[in-house]
Protein backbone atom coordinates (compact mmCIF):
# COMPACT_ATOMS: atom_id res chain seq x y z
CA UNK A 1 0.00 0.00 0.00
CA UNK A 2 2.69 2.33 1.18
CA UNK A 3 4.58 1.84 -2.67
CA UNK A 4 1.23 2.48 -4.65
CA UNK A 5 1.06 6.02 -2.17
CA UNK A 6 4.72 6.97 -3.10
CA UNK A 7 4.36 5.86 -6.93
CA UNK A 8 0.73 7.92 -7.26
CA UNK A 9 2.52 10.87 -5.44
CA UNK A 10 5.47 10.34 -8.20
CA UNK A 11 3.27 10.64 -11.05
CA UNK A 12 1.52 13.29 -9.88
CA UNK A 13 4.69 15.41 -9.21
CA UNK A 14 6.03 14.28 -12.84
CA UNK A 15 2.50 15.33 -14.41
CA UNK A 16 2.37 18.52 -12.80
CA UNK A 17 5.80 19.58 -13.57
CA UNK A 18 4.93 19.19 -17.34
CA UNK A 19 5.93 22.28 -19.48
CA UNK A 20 2.91 23.02 -21.60
CA UNK A 21 3.89 23.50 -25.52
CA UNK A 22 2.91 27.02 -26.09
CA UNK A 23 3.34 26.36 -30.00
CA UNK A 24 -0.28 25.90 -31.40
CA UNK A 25 -1.75 28.95 -28.43
CA UNK A 26 -0.02 31.73 -30.03
CA UNK A 27 -1.88 32.96 -32.46
CA UNK A 28 -0.29 36.61 -33.01
CA UNK A 29 1.32 35.20 -36.35
CA UNK A 30 -1.70 33.85 -38.00
CA UNK A 31 -3.27 35.59 -40.87
CA UNK A 32 -7.08 35.34 -39.98
CA UNK A 33 -8.86 35.85 -43.20
CA UNK A 34 -12.52 37.67 -42.61
CA UNK A 35 -15.57 37.68 -45.00
CA UNK A 36 -17.79 40.24 -45.09
CA UNK A 37 -21.14 40.97 -46.83
CA UNK A 38 -21.90 42.98 -49.85
CA UNK A 39 -25.49 42.51 -50.71
CA UNK A 40 -27.17 44.34 -53.66
CA UNK A 41 -30.87 44.19 -54.34
CA UNK A 42 -31.86 45.29 -58.03
CA UNK A 43 -33.75 44.09 -60.99
CA UNK A 44 -30.86 44.90 -63.37
CA UNK A 45 -27.60 46.61 -62.53
CA UNK A 46 -23.77 46.29 -62.38
CA UNK A 47 -21.39 46.31 -59.26
CA UNK A 48 -17.79 46.70 -59.48
CA UNK A 49 -16.35 46.62 -56.52
CA UNK A 50 -12.36 46.74 -54.90
CA UNK A 51 -10.46 45.08 -51.95
CA UNK A 52 -7.46 45.67 -51.48
CA UNK A 53 -6.12 46.27 -55.00
CA UNK A 54 -8.29 43.21 -56.71
CA UNK A 55 -11.15 44.60 -58.80
CA UNK A 56 -14.43 42.40 -58.97
CA UNK A 57 -17.30 42.68 -60.97
CA UNK A 58 -20.66 41.20 -60.76
CA UNK A 59 -23.76 41.53 -63.22
CA UNK A 60 -27.26 40.94 -61.54
CA UNK A 61 -30.32 40.22 -63.40
CA UNK A 62 -32.95 40.10 -61.23
CA UNK A 63 -34.13 40.09 -57.07
CA UNK A 64 -30.46 40.04 -55.05
CA UNK A 65 -26.90 38.96 -55.37
CA UNK A 66 -25.09 37.94 -51.64
CA UNK A 67 -21.47 38.50 -52.45
CA UNK A 68 -18.81 37.84 -50.19
CA UNK A 69 -15.15 39.68 -49.54
CA UNK A 70 -12.41 38.34 -47.90
CA UNK A 71 -10.15 40.62 -45.96
CA UNK A 72 -7.67 40.26 -43.21
CA UNK A 73 -6.83 43.85 -41.91
CA UNK A 74 -8.42 47.58 -42.19
CA UNK A 75 -9.07 48.92 -45.71
CA UNK A 76 -11.56 50.91 -48.06
CA UNK A 77 -14.23 48.91 -50.13
CA UNK A 78 -14.98 51.28 -52.99
CA UNK A 79 -18.21 49.99 -54.76
CA UNK A 80 -19.41 51.55 -57.91
CA UNK A 81 -23.04 50.53 -59.19
CA UNK A 82 -24.42 51.07 -62.68
CA UNK A 83 -28.06 51.16 -62.85
CA UNK A 84 -29.70 49.70 -66.08
CA UNK A 85 -33.06 50.95 -65.85
CA UNK A 86 -35.47 52.91 -63.48
CA UNK A 87 -35.65 50.83 -59.94
CA UNK A 88 -34.86 51.03 -56.60
CA UNK A 89 -31.15 49.70 -55.71
CA UNK A 90 -30.59 48.63 -52.04
CA UNK A 91 -26.66 48.53 -51.12
CA UNK A 92 -26.02 45.98 -47.79
CA UNK A 93 -22.70 46.35 -46.34
CA UNK A 94 -21.89 43.91 -43.81
CA UNK A 95 -18.13 43.41 -42.06
CA UNK A 96 -17.20 39.93 -40.57
CA UNK A 97 -18.68 41.07 -36.84
CA UNK A 98 -22.21 41.20 -38.34
CA UNK A 99 -21.74 44.90 -38.09
CA UNK A 100 -23.99 46.61 -40.26
CA UNK A 101 -21.22 49.26 -42.56
CA UNK A 102 -24.09 50.72 -44.82
CA UNK A 103 -27.94 50.00 -45.84
CA UNK A 104 -29.18 52.06 -48.66
CA UNK A 105 -32.30 52.08 -50.79
CA UNK A 106 -32.18 54.97 -53.38
CA UNK A 107 -34.23 55.32 -56.59
CA UNK A 108 -31.71 55.26 -59.80
CA UNK A 109 -32.29 56.44 -62.96
CA UNK A 110 -31.11 54.26 -66.10
CA UNK A 111 -27.68 54.29 -66.55
CA UNK A 112 -26.50 56.14 -63.60
CA UNK A 113 -23.76 55.57 -61.81
CA UNK A 114 -22.70 56.00 -58.28
CA UNK A 115 -19.33 55.23 -56.59
CA UNK A 116 -18.88 54.81 -52.07
CA UNK A 117 -16.32 54.60 -50.31
CA UNK A 118 -16.58 52.29 -47.24
CA UNK A 119 -13.94 52.09 -44.37
CA UNK A 120 -13.80 48.52 -43.20
CA UNK A 121 -12.59 47.58 -40.02
CA UNK A 122 -10.96 44.60 -37.68
CA UNK A 123 -11.31 46.16 -34.49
Amino acid sequence: MKIQYTLLLFILVFLSSCKKDTSLDNLSNVILKREGLLRVECNNCEINYQVYSKAYNVEIGKGSNDIAFFYSGDFDLKTEVVSKANQKIRLLVIDSFGRVVSNELNTWSEGEVRKQTFMINVK
